[in-house]
């Protein structure tokens, strides 16, 4: 058994997902609008460069806070944004719950 095939393998199934699949169908109906997709644009910048400062143990701006939970509300009024931050979230948790299986099933081997 090759472990890279496998991974190959379930790379195709996580891209054949439920999940997958309406999160991109979501993705590409509302990028179709020029001003949400920069908007998310601009909400991730902001979301990595506030990340970015609590990572290096930076005070965090409160003003870029206060701007990034505007800009979430205004995405968020739209239920199909909103539901594409859903779906993100969930494919964010499935990855993680791949890795931690991945974590278990090594554990004997990394320890």
């Amino acid at each position: 058994m090759n472990p890279y095939d496998k991974v190959r393998e379930l790379v195709e199934a996580i891209k054949s997902s439920e999940e997958v699949k309406t999160y991109l169908n979501l993705k590409e109906e509302i990028y179709k609008d020029d001003a949400t997709r920069n908007m998310i644009k601009d909400f991730r910048e902001k979301q990595i460069e506030i990340q970015n400062m609590m990572i290096q143990g930076k005070e965090t701006d409160q003003e870029k806070m206060e701007k990034l939970q505007s800009l979430y509300v205004a995405l968020t009024s739209n239920v199909k944004v909103k539901d594409f931050f859903d779906k993100e979230v969930a494919f964010d948790v499935m990855l993680a719950d791949i890795y931690k299986i991945m974590g278990e099933g090594l554990k004997d081997i990394l320890d």
